[in-house]
């Protein structure tokens, strides 16, 4: 924290000046004092204010994410402590939560109103293929810390919900145009109306840039982006005491996909992905309320790169290719080829009205998934799992001071019955002043992508590159944690502030070790990473976020994680580690500064700094420690009688930094951005 702290002073100095001055002699009122408290519904699934939550809690509201600047998701999670998110290319991302810097992370569950985005295929998010659109974003909620017993098997470390504006909440129409560094061209088209009782949104949006810049030595990274995704949301509500939320959205992407330290393999590939989910709530007349959700995820890959004869490839005369390799000279090809992944989600929920100080919920959910790739898997025959959940969350208010929550999900999967319980204790030991003990267990079982990966390369039908596969009788990993946080709230100085100090250690995690091959076509010395129970780490760390708003439209905002992980890699296994020092995955300090100002009733400022010291991620490359400076100005105004808001933004108004890999050299950019209401 002290590194955060001494390469932030300038911006400190800049916030404890600036603010002193917007809180001279200002009054609180008492609108201020009695400010709305802050609620989320991601820990427990009923509306908790955070000072009850089992769980540490960020949120990401509408006025953070504008004072950010940020374009991408990667920029988005840099705001929460704890997170780790980079860029494996320049439209690619990696979010996760004390992960430890995979290609595709794992372990966080991501859902965009209730929805779970995790794809089966990938073990991950595809970030690029979610159908949102920045401008549609209402909150942000993140739970920092295990939360299976909430959300299922893949909130193992953590779990975001991305939510959206309800349609009722704006009117008419908007464009917002952005333009700047890298060829960056994104547009967004939103319309709000009403047909019949139906209110809607209907948002279109458009991507295209140019990744990060070339590698001089190597030749260019192609790892642009040319995206289009539309997406409708619907709300009515057909009696008194009945609502339904109505969604769907398309997306088709088209972006590169490789190593940043081998730009000449980098491969084209098309996304095309869709969704369609319906929620309908029921107002019972105990003052109970029943939630029936219903929702279909639908992603289809195809990328295909063609490098001519072997024979080119291995600069000797066709003839002599049997001679070598004993198969006829022929076509080689690389890439997915043809990739889809596709969920059916039903889930039944019925949240209780309070009586006697307790406030329950319970629900049960059935899930099927099918994957198909001849890459991933060595055929073309989908891969079908199903499984059940059953869930309760309690919450149960002990006397005026002390809370009760105790939450427990059991989910039956095809490696057996995964139980996990999670017990919290919250004590107010002061007025909006609380401690929170938090004891759990969460479980996760293999994905069908983890569960059944073949990836070889083949020729003529024999093996001459072995990549992937999943060990025998892979099972569940599990994770017992413990969380000590303090949370207070001073609404009179406007002052909301959180600290945690936690213990997770995870058994029997899903990992890989390398195995030596022998291959009928020997091109290589080749071995081949193996799926198994092997891992095992402790990470020990704090967490503090910290908020003060001297008056509205100001913010200084700072939060901060300390991480120190310690592995006992492959502990039951003999064969080779994998290569990269584990126990420096995980970068050991992180943490951002951010200040946001109204200089003018138009005219609103921010500054932000953030600091990651140096990390070894796994998948990706060792990097230095660095710090980046963030800014933006926006503007409110008239075009054509219409509201109007410009802003400029600028990334990273410093030194040039390494993101996740050595080629993916981070600049300074610029980008101007225009949101316009039409008539």
């Amino acid at each position: 924290m002290l590194a955060l702290l001494r390469r932030s002073f300038p911006l400190l100095c800049l916030s404890t000046w600036l603010l002193a001055g917007a809180s001279y002699g200002a009054t609180v009122s008492e609108k201020d004092v009695l400010a709305d408290i802050p609620m989320v519904n991601i820990a427990s699934r009923f509306d908790q204010p955070i000072s009850r939550a089992p769980a540490s809690v960020t949120i990401i509201d509408r006025a953070l994410l504008d004072a950010s600047g940020a374009q991408t998701w990667a920029d988005v999670f840099r705001l929460v402590p704890g997170f780790q998110s980079y860029s494996p290319n320049g439209n690619r991302h990696g979010v996760s939560y004390h992960g430890f810097g995979k290609d595709f992370p794992n372990r966080l569950e991501v859902m965009v109103d209730g929805r779970s985005v995790y794809e089966p295929v990938f073990s991950a998010v595809s970030w690029g293929t979610l159908g949102v659109n920045f401008e549609d974003i209402d909150h942000i909620e993140v739970v920092r810390g295990p939360s299976t017993p909430s959300q299922g098997s893949n909130a193992l470390l953590g779990a975001v919900n991305i939510v959206t504006r309800t349609p009722i909440q704006d009117s008419g129409t908007a464009l917002t145009y952005t333009s700047g560094s890298r060829s960056t061209r994104n547009a967004t088209l939103r319309h709000n109306d009403q047909l019949g009782g139906m209110f809607y949104r209907l948002s279109l949006g458009y991507q295209h840039n140019q990744g990060f810049p070339s590698v001089s030595d190597e030749g260019p990274l192609e790892d642009d982006r040319e995206l289009y995704q539309m997406a409708f949301r619907g709300t009515l509500t057909p009696s008194l005491h009945d609502s339904l939320d109505i969604s769907f959205g398309l997306v088709h992407n088209t972006e590169g996909l490789g190593d940043s330290d081998h730009p000449a393999e980098y491969l084209s590939v098309d996304y095309d992905s869709s969704y369609q989910s319906l929620t309908w709530v029921r107002a019972l007349a105990s003052g109970s309320e029943l939630q029936l959700r219903a929702y279909h995820n639908y992603l289809r890959a195809d990328g295909r790169a063609d490098f001519g004869l072997v024979s080119t490839a291995l600069g000797v005369p066709a003839l002599a290719v049997p001679a070598i390799l004993g198969i006829p000279d022929q076509a080689v090809s690389l890439g997915f080829d043809k990739l889809t992944s596709e969920r059916f989600d039903v889930e039944l929920e019925q949240r209780f009205a309070r009586r006697g100080g307790l406030q329950s919920v319970w629900g049960l959910g059935v899930r099927s998934e099918s994957v198909s790739s001849s890459l991933l898997f060595g055929h073309k025959d989908k891969i079908r799992e199903e499984s059940f959940r059953l869930f309760s969350q309690n919450e149960w208010l002990l006397s005026r001071d002390w809370v009760f929550n105790f939450g427990v999900m059991l989910e039956d999967t095809r490696v057996g019955t995964l139980l996990s319980p999670r017990l919290a204790l919250n004590y107010e030991f002061l007025t909006n002043q609380t401690l929170r003990l938090v004891l759990g267990r969460s479980e996760r079982g293999p994905s069908i992508a983890e569960t059944n990966l073949h990836q070889q390369l083949t020729l003529g039908g024999l093996a001459y590159d072995a990549v992937i596969r999943s060990g025998d009788g892979l099972g569940e990993e599990r994770v017992n944690h413990v969380e000590l946080a303090y949370i207070a709230r001073f609404p009179s100085a406007n002052v909301e502030f959180d600290i945690s100090v936690f213990r997770e250690e995870a058994r029997d995690g899903i990992d890989a070790y390398e195995e030596e091959v022998v291959l009928p076509i020997p091109l290589f010395d080749d071995s081949v990473k193996v799926l198994s129970n092997s891992g095992e780490w402790e990470t020990t760390g704090v967490e503090l976020q910290f908020s003060y708003k001297p008056l509205p439209g100001s913010l200084l905002r700072l939060h901060y994680a300390y991480l120190d992980l310690e592995s006992d890699y492959v502990k039951r296994f003999e064969p080779t580690e994998l290569q990269g020092d584990f126990n420096r995955s995980r970068p050991r300090h992180s943490g951002g500064l951010l200040l946001a100002y109204q200089l003018t009733p138009r005219l609103d400022a921010s500054i932000a700094s953030y600091y990651q010291s140096d990390a070894v991620w796994r998948e990706g490359n060792p990097v230095d420690e660095f710090t980046r400076i963030d800014g933006q100005l926006s503007y409110q105004l008239t075009l054509g009688g219409s509201p109007a808001k410009i802003q400029l933004i600028a990334q990273n108004l410093g030194s040039d930094y390494a993101d996740f890999g050595r080629n993916n050299v981070f600049e300074t950019r610029f980008y101007i951005k225009l949101e316009v209401g039409l008539p």
